[in-house]
């Protein structure tokens, strides 16, 4: 829908004077290196999007009104974050209550693993709801912990919403298609406020912890949709492949904290996006690697499962070895950190060389170049 990007770029427009009012903008720190005042407004435009839509265009009701319930818990609970820290288990217990919301009322829960070890298809029984909220609390959070650079986790889910909405296109997936030509469409309008375009110094808006929230929770409800029940689109796997990159990252960043002794919802700087930057790369390098990144993972996954119709337990094993080949990578990081530089560093000085070459090259060189 063409409209939910115009409504969500009229909502970014009106919002931004009233975030600098209320204070609901992101200052420099330590572990935040912006300049001057950020309005955090992506996540509440986007949502002020959503429910505009599915209270007047909403097609099956009970469906979109259990969504638009838990996402208001989400965003309310992402503003509060953003005005004032909370307690990472206040945010837990909201992230629960909307997970719950989402399977009984939304009817949206992982029954099944699919064939995923190789013995036969794994039913997850009285142990579904458990373990769908599992998922879908780590969903939330790893698309929190990827939102460190200008348009990274709006980038991430983009691609998302793009590919699952060919495949709701493909497969005829009414409902799961309407929340794709919302959601994707008011991402790009919100990324029109947040990539680094050439000459802006910095971005005018963030998403938040609401909006990183928002997008985390909206793509677990669309990959659960899409991978469970009769009418299924693809493998329960294949979602492991679909968000790869903020999985990877996140399961990384935890392991290696309660490794070191500490809280696995301690903030830190070792993420990906982190190494990149200390690596040397900028903000549009760390962008294009990270999210061509994304969408290697998502294409193999779904070409795994769809074109060739492999198996769940070898794609599941394929992300198997990913993660540990992640795993080691970001384990030894500065030994990638120093490999980077000194790539980097001989490039530069290629072309310094190349360069003093040509300037200090006399002109009858020149013709004599060309006589060859």
């Amino acid at each position: 829908m063409s409209s939910s990007f115009f409504i969500t770029i009229a909502a970014m427009i009106l919002l931004r004077p009233v975030a600098f009012k209320i204070g609901l903008t992101d200052q420099p720190s330590s572990r935040k290196t912006h300049q001057g005042e950020i309005p955090m407004i992506g996540g509440l435009a986007i949502y002020l999007c959503i429910t505009y839509i599915i209270l007047t265009q909403g097609v099956d009701v009970p469906v979109n009104m259990a969504f638009l319930t838990a996402v208001t818990i989400i965003v309310i609970t992402g503003l509060i974050d953003d005005f004032k820290d909370l307690n990472f288990k206040v945010r837990l217990t909201a992230e629960i209550v909307a997970a719950l919301i989402m399977i009984k009322w939304g009817g949206v829960e992982i029954t099944s693993l699919g064939n995923l070890l190789g013995f036969g298809e794994i039913q997850l029984g009285m142990f579904s709801t458990l373990f769908t909220v599992f998922a879908i609390v780590g969903g939330i959070n790893a698309f929190n912990m990827i939102d460190g650079v200008d348009g990274l986790a709006g980038g991430t889910s983009l691609v998302v919403y793009l590919l699952l909405s060919i495949l709701c296109l493909t497969y005829n997936s009414t409902n799961s298609l309407l929340f794709c030509f919302i959601l994707a469409p008011a991402t790009a309008a919100f990324l029109l406020f947040n990539l680094p375009f050439p000459g802006r110094k910095k971005a005018p808006a963030f998403l938040g912890d609401t909006g990183s929230m928002l997008l985390g929770f909206s793509i677990c409800w669309l990959v659960i949709s899409a991978s469970q029940g009769d009418n299924k689109i693809f493998s329960p796997v294949t979602v492991l492949w679909l968000i790869g990159a903020p999985i990877l990252d996140s399961l990384c960043i935890i392991i290696r904290r309660i490794r070191k002794g500490r809280s696995p919802f301690a903030p830190d700087r070792e993420h990906f996006h982190h190494i990149l930057q200390v690596a040397g790369y900028g903000r549009y390098a760390i962008l294009f690697i990270i999210l061509s990144f994304t969408t290697s993972l998502a294409v193999i996954g779904l070409a795994g499962d769809i074109l060739f119709n492999a198996p769940d337990w070898l794609m599941f094993y394929g992300f198997i070895i990913v993660f540990a080949l992640y795993y080691w990578g970001m384990s030894h990081a500065w030994k990638m950190v120093k490999v980077t530089r000194h790539l980097r560093e001989h490039k530069h000085q290629r072309r310094m060389n190349n360069s003093l070459r040509l300037l200090f090259v006399t002109e009858p060189e020149f013709e004599r170049s060309d006589d060859k």
